[in-house]
């Protein structure tokens, strides 16, 4: 009886202190953003799986879901969320979800050259995803204004096996630079339509919402342009051209605050001071090539 009860109470203590250690580590995380420490080389975890590298895959998608589903990632960043899911698709290169989900999110968060090479590494190998490029397809059009790049990539897209028969619209719309900004929010919201997770619907709102005040600020800065010019100089207020007759209203910010002017003459929300920037002219394309092309022969002049 006394070697039961000794140890019985060994257990005790050894579940007490487990207790503390849990609560310890609660406490901790409550502190801190979850983060991914280090992210190991797929040659590496490969060898350490032992013969099973989709259950390594599948262990780093759980953290990666993790990762981006923290309340608190603006605190933490996004550096390593890129190196995890490239880890994954190296694992598991059919892992297909998580090209479509990583691409958006990276890409939501202004992480779009990191989004591309992941959804073109997707693109390559997983083929019979039409989402994937379609995606690719957004980022070009949306964040680049690559209209060329958007309909090659919607044209992939529109190929792929369970299509969407209106995607072939979506191409000739880019060779024709036709209606951008009500275009992104069409795009985008055919995605949001068919989001699968909390993570996706959550990282494509965002992007909506951002292309909601895209299309919203052309149109007002369109308005200011022809208030300029029949008055001679520029609105201080938004009402001035609802005032003119410019527009029939002021859209509501999908931020949740409002609309104003800025001195530079931009639109931009109250709550949300992110605006994409305005694609290069062919005029700023052009002397973009020419320094580039002064640079080169800089540079091959300095190599002789």
């Amino acid at each position: 009886m006394a070697r039961r009860a000794f140890a019985h109470l060994c257990l005790a203590v050894a579940l007490g202190l487990l207790m503390v250690v849990a609560a310890s580590r609660i406490e901790v995380a409550q502190q801190r953003p979850y983060d991914i420490l280090y992210v190991p080389r797929p040659a590496a975890l490969r060898l350490g799986s032992v013969g099973h590298p989709t259950l390594a895959a599948n262990l780093w998608w759980l953290k990666a879901v993790q990762y981006m589903g923290e309340p608190r990632a603006a605190e933490r960043g996004w550096d390593r969320l890129f190196p995890a899911l490239d880890l994954i698709t190296d694992l598991d290169p059919q892992h297909g979800y998580v090209y479509q989900v990583g691409g958006n999110v990276l890409a939501s968060e202004g992480r779009v050259g990191e989004s591309n090479a992941l959804l073109e590494k997707g693109v390559r190998n997983v083929p019979d995803r039409y989402i994937i490029p379609f995606h690719r397809a957004v980022n070009a059009f949306l964040y680049e204004g690559d209209y060329a790049a958007a309909a090659r990539w919607f044209e992939v897209a529109s190929r792929r096996p369970n299509a969407p028969a209106h995607l072939a619209e979506y191409v000739s719309a880019m060779y024709v630079k036709g209606d951008a900004p009500e275009a992104a929010v069409r795009f985008l919201t055919h995605l949001y339509e068919r989001a699968e997770d909390d993570e996706s619907r959550k990282a494509l709102r965002k992007q909506l919402d951002q292309a909601v005040l895209e299309r919203d600020a052309a149109l007002l800065e369109d308005a200011a342009h022809v208030f300029e010019g029949r008055h001679g100089f520029p609105p201080v207020a938004l009402a001035q051209l609802e005032h003119d007759g410019l527009v029939t209203g002021i859209p509501p910010d999908p931020f949740g605050g409002s609309y104003f002017l800025d001195p530079d003459g931009r639109v931009r929300s109250s709550v949300s001071a992110r605006r994409l920037a305005p694609p290069p002219t062919k005029d700023e394309q052009r002397a973009l090539l020419r320094r580039q092309q002064l640079m080169i022969h800089s540079a091959e002049g300095s190599v002789r």
